[in-house]
């Protein structure tokens, strides 16, 4: 289907040296974090207006797609107008189900100064800023006199409970996920707000986040300090892991909800807050950012719409919004309660040594705990053993999302099946409100792919293509810019792209095929910026030697050791810890060797640094001591390895220089050099470094000696 797109007029060639370019130029590598950002800036001003400047369609039902700009506003301000009012309700029965806590009395008293001073340390500079259009960085520079007066304001609303308008009114702007850029729902709103409402969300946001660590359940990891998306990818792949490894089924459904953000129903998350221990003032004081709030829609187009009004949901950039959905998602544990099959059992014992499975044979030692859900926020993974406790927890799942209000992305709910080696059976019918559950092979979860096979092929390909990406968004705007030095860009290249390639790589279980795959990339992302051509016969270790960089082995290495150290020191409660530590209940090893598994590449990257196999635990609790023995150790394993490297290239280049002649067919020396080849192809391969001089060609097929027969 067509689709409108406004082309910027002025291209890349036109704007090819920026100011801010210019500048890095002549910068040192210190200001490079501050000055990237310029260069950032025409690039994403470029793609913006190339790539989502897309006009919407009339209606979602219609296929007419709106062309001036009055028309498109109106269709946004509709989109979210009825997004963001949607009515549902929660019945008092549902919420008396959540236990109340004890009511802290501490979140009531007046903001100090101090609490004020923080708010505005925390907020982060080169932000967009709201409807009044002033920065973070004012209310920084302002001094103290600035920061009194602000105080007094907070002070003043706290006590009338009285708000501006402009503390709750949203700009809301469109970032587009994926599909049809066509579609409104494709895009995901995120609220502009103006910097004095941010700092009082922020102290409420302090505030709040002491209850919310003491309510949030261990297998919700979203928006929670030390916590990351690493920590659940890394328990999903050992949990898979542990099934193969004992010949046990697995059965996953990831749980996509519908808007889940935009259709918090606001009246029993003021309840839920209530109940667990917030008084009426602190309650009062946050329903005033969200009452009555207005807001507006810029598109990529420059247009904004009317003003309308918001009564749902909580506001997509807020720093407050991630910790009141995780409790308000939070509940649902409370509604599932003693309704739920017992998932996947695992014992555990992390008094012992990783590598010494005998010390789960101690039963008076060890833990038994169940692994039923996975969440990150509204990413929910649940777990079991059989299809039909599957279908259970699914089922019990769904109808306590809805009645909080949430509803389940029918389409976008999956099934992954993980047959037991030894016990192959049959793909699961999971149903759902009438609908069949698509069965996948693998599946993106948090931005990484788990697969059926229990290997990363298919999450090293996404990687590929990932990083792939990123580099060639930034090829001709940095990489392939001469005013830009080469420093800079292995600066650029390490800060952007090797990230996207190495995304959670410490949950991976690396073979070597897979590090080939990288390490290519990586010689072939360097060599364009270093502008090395394969003509100029250049060693992937000079390579790395003139980007002052290491090779995938080495950061792989590093990752994966650091990442291992995090897990140790993690709490016992900790989901991460207990899998790594852990077996199945119920599961027997098949005889002999076992695949791969993360353990074995951990123990095996442990010998390659030189560390204790027995004590590395112990080393791992001090984490300045552990990074620093991972530091060195990896320095010197990269060391070692470019000097075997070295090594093997020379006695490559000594057996071609004194080749066993006995063993030579004859008439396979270079008429030029002298040199003696293997063969006769080695021969046509070897003639081409003399093209360029001498203008050599094909040799020819006569007999004279020296001539290839």
């Amino acid at each position: 289907m067509p689709v409108q797109k406004l082309r910027s007029k002025e291209g890349p060639e036109n704007s090819r040296t920026s100011g801010g370019q210019r500048r890095l130029k002549k910068s040192n590598t210190l200001q490079i974090p501050m000055t990237l950002r310029d260069f950032s800036k025409p690039q994403r001003s470029f793609m913006d207006q190339e790539t989502m400047a897309y006009s919407p369609y009339a209606h979602q039902m219609e296929t007419k797609i709106l062309k001036d700009k009055t028309s498109i506003a109106l269709r946004w301000k509709e989109h979210y107008q009825n997004l963001l009012n949607r009515s549902s309700n929660v019945a008092e029965e549902t919420l008396s189900q959540i236990p109340q806590q004890q009511t802290r009395d501490e979140l009531a008293a007046l903001p100090s100064l101090e609490e004020v001073s923080n708010a505005i340390s925390q907020q982060k500079n080169n932000k967009a800023s709201g409807p009044d259009g002033i920065p973070a960085e004012i209310f920084k520079e302002g001094g103290p006199e600035l920061m009194q007066q602000l105080h007094q304001l907070i002070e003043k609303v706290w006590m009338t409970e009285k708000i501006p308008a402009d503390f709750k009114d949203a700009t809301i702007i469109t970032l587009f996920k994926k599909g049809d850029r066509t579609d409104c729902g494709n895009y995901r709103g995120i609220s502009l707000l103006t910097s004095a409402g941010k700092i009082l969300a922020r102290i409420l946001a302090n505030r709040l986040l002491p209850v919310s660590e003491d309510t949030l359940p261990e297998s919700q990891n979203g928006f929670r300090p030390s916590r990351g998306t690493v920590d659940m990818i890394f328990t999903a792949r050992q949990l898979q892991e542990k099934c193969r490894e004992q010949n046990q089924p697995l059965y996953m459904a990831f749980i996509d909800l519908a808007k889940a953000f935009d259709t918090v129903n606001r009246s029993a998350l003021w309840t839920i807050l209530q109940k667990i221990g917030c008084p009426d003032k602190f309650v009062n004081i946050l329903r005033l950012l969200h009452d009555d709030m207005m807001a507006t829609v810029l598109d990529s187009n420059g247009s904004q719409s009317d003003p309308f009004k918001v009564e749902s949901g909580v506001k997509q950039g807020c720093v407050i919004a991630p910790t009141l959905f995780s409790i308000f998602i939070a509940m649902i544990l409370h509604l599932v309660d003693g309704k739920l099959p017992t998932g996947v059992e695992i014992i555990y014992r992390t008094d012992g040594k990783l590598f010494n499975l005998s010390r789960l044979r101690a039963k008076t030692k060890v833990t038994t705990t169940s692994v039923i859900e996975l969440q990150y926020a509204d990413d929910n993974v649940v777990c079991a053993r059989s299809e039909e406790d599957l279908q259970a927890t699914l089922n019990t799942f769904a109808e306590a999302y809805e009645k909080l209000g949430l509803s389940l992305n029918i389409e976008k709910t999956k099934v992954l099946f993980q047959q037991a080696p030894a016990n192959p059976s049959a793909k699961p019918g999971i149903q759902l409100n009438g609908a069949t559950l698509e069965n996948v092979d693998h599946f993106r979860y948090l931005g990484s792919h788990l697969s059926t096979k229990v290997n990363i092929d298919t999450e090293i390909q996404h990687r590929l293509s990932s990083a792939s990406a990123a580099f060639f968004r930034m090829k001709q705007r940095v990489f392939d810019d001469r005013d830009i030095r080469r420093e800079t860009k292995v600066l650029v290249y390490k800060a952007i792209v090797l990230p996207t390639l190495l995304y959670a790589c410490e949950t991976w279980t690396v073979y070597r095929r897979h590090t080939k795959l990288l390490e290519r990339f990586h010689q072939r992302c360097l060599r364009k910026i270093l502008q090395i051509s394969w003509e100029d016969r250049r060693t992937n270790v000079s390579v790395l030697e003139e980007a002052k960089t290491t090779s995938i082995e080495a950061m792989l290495l590093r990752h994966q050791l650091r990442w291992t150290g995090h897990v140790v020191r993690m709490p016992d409660h900790r989901l991460p810890k207990q899998l790594l530590y852990s077996e199945l209940k119920n599961g027997k090893r098949n005889v002999g060797g076992q695949e791969k598994r993360f353990k074995d590449g951990l123990k095996a990257n442990l010998k390659n640094c030189g560390i204790d196999t027995e004590n590395w635990e112990a080393l791992a609790l001090e984490r300045s001591n552990w990074r620093s023995a991972v530091t060195s150790s990896a320095a010197e394993f990269e060391e070692a390895r470019t000097e075997g490297l070295r090594e093997k290239r020379a006695k490559r280049k000594e057996r071609q220089a004194n080749p066993d002649r006995d063993r030579l067919p004859p008439g396979n020396r270079c008429p030029h050099c002298g040199r003696i080849c293997g063969s006769r192809i080695g021969l046509f391969s070897h003639l081409r470094t003399h093209a360029q001089d001498t203008k050599v060609g094909r040799p020819s097929s006569s007999n004279d000696e020296g001539s290839p027969k």
